[in-house]
């Protein structure tokens, strides 16, 4: 039977979880207690969250570039700023998580599909307008940080040494659904993305994602974002490198379960992982509903193909071992499952 070295997954886990700059670890204090074995502690301490000052910290890194941007551009059109990325979900599972500054032209707009724009933009060129937007990025940045990549495809990124933070700067149009247009509630608002290289533009819903994770995270009572927390610390653990697994695919998966199975109390943590796992037995051998498990906006099918397949295997294979050895653990001993109610 396979097994999972714990000893060196309690160590990732820990690393993850110490800021550098603070020199602290947002490890629980349960974390050294003698009443918890090591499968158990990986188990709880794969869930738990990481504090919010930390993540306030990731913010302040965003928060910084921006200022540096809008102090320095000279470009004709106005910019907007969104963030968004793991922290604002509060599903990250490192202190030192990458962060996502949306850097959007925002003097006009594309709109969906079928809808007319009431005015037509003909001043410039949107396609040379999101190059000089790059360029000019990239020249404020190099001059204030030293470490810049421009390598990215659709973004460049920086790194803060006094945060230790690094945040990429995503480069988009507005992009206006119907239901936007209608209610101008935000919500329903799009970016297109702009793959440079091809100069093809990629809609996305950011804020609608960033709404529907966070509301059934409220609605679980922390249930959904615990399950995700464990799923990304699997993958990251993972003796495989799950290269075809991405967080928005498990975003996707945990957020397709109805909220009544993932509803989180302390001690109802095995519960929670076994409702994932099923989960991932039905995506695994029910290809028609794997097929239709929708994105958290409800705009994508992530899984509609059969690339993730194996990684999902390999995912669920690492869950079950954990899942089997901690309840091993938990139903031999009443102290432990005393312990775990107040972890």
């Amino acid at each position: 039977m396979a097994t999972l070295d714990y000893t060196t997954r309690l160590v990732n886990l820990q690393n993850r979880k110490f800021d550098q700059e603070l020199n602290e670890s947002i490890i629980s204090k349960s974390f050294s207690s003698k009443d918890f074995p090591a499968n158990i502690k990986y188990l709880l301490e794969s869930m738990s969250p990481i504090d919010q000052k930390y993540n306030d910290r990731t913010i302040e890194a965003a928060g910084r570039v921006q200022k540096h941007l809008q102090d320095n551009y000279k470009l004709h059109f106005n910019r907007a700023f969104r963030t968004q990325g793991s922290v604002k979900t509060r599903t990250n599972i490192k202190v030192h998580s990458d962060f996502d500054l949306l850097t959007i032209i925002d003097r006009y707009n594309f709109n969906a599909p079928g809808i007319p724009n009431e005015k037509d933009y003909t001043e410039s060129d949107p396609d040379e307008d999101i190059f000089v937007l790059r360029e000019q990025t990239t020249s404020i940045l190099k001059n204030i940080y030293t470490d810049v990549d421009e390598t990215g495809e659709k973004s460049i990124s920086v790194f803060n040494r006094s945060l230790n933070r690094k945040v990429d700067i995503v480069f988009c149009f507005w992009y206006h659904s119907e239901q936007y247009i209608e209610t101008r509630n935000e919500y329903y608002r799009g970016v297109y993305l702009y793959n440079f290289p091809s100069k093809r533009k990629i809609s996305d819903f950011p804020f609608a994602h960033i709404s529907l994770v966070n509301n059934k995270g409220e609605n679980t009572h922390d249930g959904s974002r615990r399950g995700l927390r464990l799923l990304k610390t699997l993958r990251a653990d993972s003796v495989t490198e799950l290269e075809k697994l991405s967080s928005f695919h498990l975003t996707s998966l945990v957020h397709s379960i109805p909220n009544e199975n993932l509803l989180y109390s302390p001690g109802s943590e095995i519960a929670i992982a076994k409702t994932i796992s099923d989960e991932m037995n039905k995506l695994l051998y029910d290809p028609r509903y794997r097929k239709g498990i929708k994105s958290p906006n409800g705009k994508e099918t992530p899984m509609a193909n059969d690339d993730t397949l194996p990684d999902i295997k390999l995912l669920k294979g690492d869950l079950d071992i954990l899942i089997e050895d901690s309840v091993k653990e938990i139903s031999t001993s009443s102290v432990l499952q005393r312990a775990m109610l107040n972890y």
